[in-house]
């Protein structure tokens, strides 16, 4: 395997791609725009799938207010009018979800992180990057974050998150990544879905949690003219759970496999926009308004790290 990283341009940007000679595989990672993954084409025997959906210049990459492929720290999804309460005392973050009525998707989107680490080795290539939260408004606290995206020879991708509280009090993290995913030209309607969960959270009308429900699907499900805009609490037997996207059209499976267990990705939301030419499959580490409700929360002491890995491979 010959692996290498590259810089370019895309318009303005600077973005570093991690390439495979042998097979194709690469994947595309703006530092200025939040770390975000632009592009992702995995090989699966004589074709070279793009199974990321991004805004396709610079300009829109830049005005999406979507979330594709974004890191969502340190908080995901949305937070009520913005508030939440934490070790007794009441924080006010920005509300910036359209039409102004609650936070959404954390701290570290649309910012430009510092490059850690670049490394090529034998079996896989590596870009490590980061971000250092110091009290913005709403959540004063200081936390590294850091993601290392990663690709390997025997085809997987994997996103690797950390972050280390360097504050001298606890605070609240819960991480989740927002891709959306194509697999070749076809729509949502013609893939199959099975999604590693017996639970589905159940919403109000501002998706905000009011509790659970047992899942009845079939596993795995046809998309064929179904909406998902839900939450699921994850299901796993082991230390990890798979949600499967299906085309039997093309012979193809994205698997997109998630750490599970104490501190991990017990949670997940599944979207599927209007459009249906993708879907979104976000694991996340907390339920939806978790600074609030503390479902899943992970309370960093000082000093203290947090981490956890999902991975993509085409079967």
């Amino acid at each position: 395997m010959s692996f290498e990283i590259f810089k370019q341009q895309f318009g303005d940007l600077d973005e570093y791609v991690i390439q495979e000679s042998t097979t194709g595989n690469r994947c595309v990672i703006v530092p200025e725009l939040g770390a975000i993954v632009r592009q992702l084409s995995l090989r699966k025997e004589l074709t070279l799938f793009s199974i990321l959906k991004t805004p396709p210049t610079p300009e829109m990459l830049r005005e999406d207010s979507k979330s594709a492929s974004e890191l969502l720290f340190p908080f995901a999804s949305r937070i009520p009018q913005g508030k939440y309460r934490f070790l007794g005392k009441e924080y006010q973050l920005e509300k910036n979800e359209t039409g102004n009525q609650n936070a959404i998707h954390g701290l570290v989107r649309k910012q430009h992180f510092q490059l850690e680490e670049q490394a090529v080795h034998s079996d896989h290539a590596l870009l490590k990057l980061s971000y250092q939260l110091d009290s913005p408004d709403g959540y004063p606290f200081q936390v590294k974050f850091q993601v290392q995206y990663a690709l390997h020879s025997d085809g997987r991708f994997t996103v690797d998150y950390d972050a280390v509280n360097q504050g001298t009090q606890p605070c609240p993290v819960m991480f989740g990544w927002h891709p959306y995913f194509v697999l070749g030209n076809e729509d949502v309607d013609a893939w199959k879905i099975n999604i590693p969960s017996n639970t589905v959270v159940t919403f109000d009308d501002n998706q905000i949690p009011t509790g659970t429900a047992n899942l009845a699907l079939d596993k795995p499900t046809l998309l064929y003219k179904k909406a998902f805009d839900n939450a699921f609490v994850v299901s796993s037997d082991g230390a990890a759970a798979t949600t499967e996207l299906i085309s039997e059209n093309q012979h193809i499976t994205l698997k997109i496999t998630q750490q599970t267990g104490e501190g991990k990705f017990n949670y997940l939301v599944i979207y599927t926009p209007p459009a249906r030419d993708c879907i979104a499959i976000e694991p996340l580490t907390a339920n939806v308004d978790s600074f609030n409700s503390g479902d899943g929360l992970n309370i960093l002491a000082p000093g203290h790290t947090i981490e956890g890995r999902i991975t993509l491979k085409l079967d």
